[in-house]
Protein backbone atom coordinates (compact mmCIF):
# COMPACT_ATOMS: atom_id res chain seq x y z
CA UNK A 1 0.00 0.00 0.00
CA UNK A 2 1.69 3.53 -0.79
CA UNK A 3 1.98 6.07 2.22
CA UNK A 4 -0.26 8.46 2.81
CA UNK A 5 0.37 12.15 2.82
CA UNK A 6 -0.18 12.21 6.48
CA UNK A 7 1.61 8.95 7.36
CA UNK A 8 4.48 9.19 9.65
CA UNK A 9 7.42 6.39 10.26
CA UNK A 10 4.88 5.27 13.56
CA UNK A 11 2.61 1.81 12.45
CA UNK A 12 -0.97 2.99 12.87
CA UNK A 13 -3.36 0.18 14.25
CA UNK A 14 -5.30 -1.43 11.31
CA UNK A 15 -8.40 -1.39 13.37
CA UNK A 16 -7.71 2.27 14.58
CA UNK A 17 -7.13 3.11 10.85
CA UNK A 18 -10.21 1.30 9.14
CA UNK A 19 -12.58 3.21 11.91
CA UNK A 20 -11.17 6.59 11.02
CA UNK A 21 -10.47 6.58 7.26
CA UNK A 22 -12.63 3.74 6.52
CA UNK A 23 -15.57 5.68 4.59
CA UNK A 24 -13.25 8.39 3.15
CA UNK A 25 -13.52 7.63 -0.42
CA UNK A 26 -17.37 7.57 0.45
CA UNK A 27 -17.37 11.20 1.80
CA UNK A 28 -14.43 12.30 -0.96
CA UNK A 29 -16.98 11.53 -3.36
CA UNK A 30 -20.03 13.27 -1.75
CA UNK A 31 -17.74 16.53 -1.40
CA UNK A 32 -15.72 16.50 -4.33
CA UNK A 33 -17.27 19.41 -6.10
CA UNK A 34 -16.76 21.27 -3.15
CA UNK A 35 -12.96 20.14 -3.28
CA UNK A 36 -13.36 21.15 -6.90
CA UNK A 37 -14.64 24.39 -6.13
CA UNK A 38 -12.68 24.88 -3.62
CA UNK A 39 -9.33 24.34 -5.60
CA UNK A 40 -10.68 26.91 -8.39
CA UNK A 41 -10.73 29.66 -5.62
CA UNK A 42 -7.28 28.51 -5.00
CA UNK A 43 -5.73 28.78 -7.80
CA UNK A 44 -7.32 31.89 -9.03
CA UNK A 45 -5.85 33.25 -5.91
CA UNK A 46 -2.54 31.79 -6.66
CA UNK A 47 -2.93 34.27 -10.33
CA UNK A 48 -3.82 37.08 -8.71
CA UNK A 49 -0.72 37.70 -6.43
CA UNK A 50 1.79 36.41 -9.41
CA UNK A 51 2.27 32.73 -8.67
CA UNK A 52 0.21 31.47 -11.69
CA UNK A 53 0.60 33.22 -14.88
CA UNK A 54 -3.26 33.67 -16.60
CA UNK A 55 -2.20 30.69 -19.14
CA UNK A 56 -1.70 28.83 -16.50
CA UNK A 57 -4.85 29.40 -14.68
CA UNK A 58 -7.13 29.41 -17.68
CA UNK A 59 -5.44 25.61 -18.11
CA UNK A 60 -6.10 24.71 -14.82
CA UNK A 61 -9.45 26.07 -14.31
CA UNK A 62 -10.31 24.17 -17.88
CA UNK A 63 -9.17 20.96 -16.53
CA UNK A 64 -10.85 21.62 -13.19
CA UNK A 65 -14.26 22.15 -14.44
CA UNK A 66 -13.76 19.39 -16.81
CA UNK A 67 -13.65 17.12 -13.23
CA UNK A 68 -16.42 19.21 -11.83
CA UNK A 69 -18.89 18.22 -14.87
CA UNK A 70 -17.65 14.86 -14.32
CA UNK A 71 -18.40 14.73 -10.59
CA UNK A 72 -21.82 16.71 -11.64
CA UNK A 73 -22.51 13.71 -13.53
CA UNK A 74 -21.95 10.89 -10.87
CA UNK A 75 -19.29 9.39 -12.96
CA UNK A 76 -16.41 10.73 -10.77
CA UNK A 77 -14.67 8.21 -9.22
CA UNK A 78 -11.59 8.07 -7.07
CA UNK A 79 -9.59 4.98 -7.18
CA UNK A 80 -8.41 2.57 -5.22
CA UNK A 81 -5.29 3.60 -3.63
CA UNK A 82 -6.00 7.11 -4.16
CA UNK A 83 -5.36 8.74 -0.50
CA UNK A 84 -8.64 11.59 -1.43
CA UNK A 85 -10.34 14.01 -3.66
CA UNK A 86 -7.80 16.60 -3.61
CA UNK A 87 -4.83 14.36 -4.33
CA UNK A 88 -6.73 12.58 -6.97
CA UNK A 89 -7.88 15.85 -8.54
CA UNK A 90 -4.52 17.04 -8.26
CA UNK A 91 -2.72 14.16 -10.24
CA UNK A 92 -5.46 14.22 -12.45
CA UNK A 93 -5.21 17.90 -13.61
CA UNK A 94 -1.40 17.37 -14.10
CA UNK A 95 -1.93 14.49 -16.52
Amino acid sequence: MAQKLWEKSVQVNKDIERFTVGRDREMDLYLAKHDVLGSMAHITMLESIGLLTKEELSLLLAELKNIYATAESGEFVIEEGVEDCLLYTSDAADE
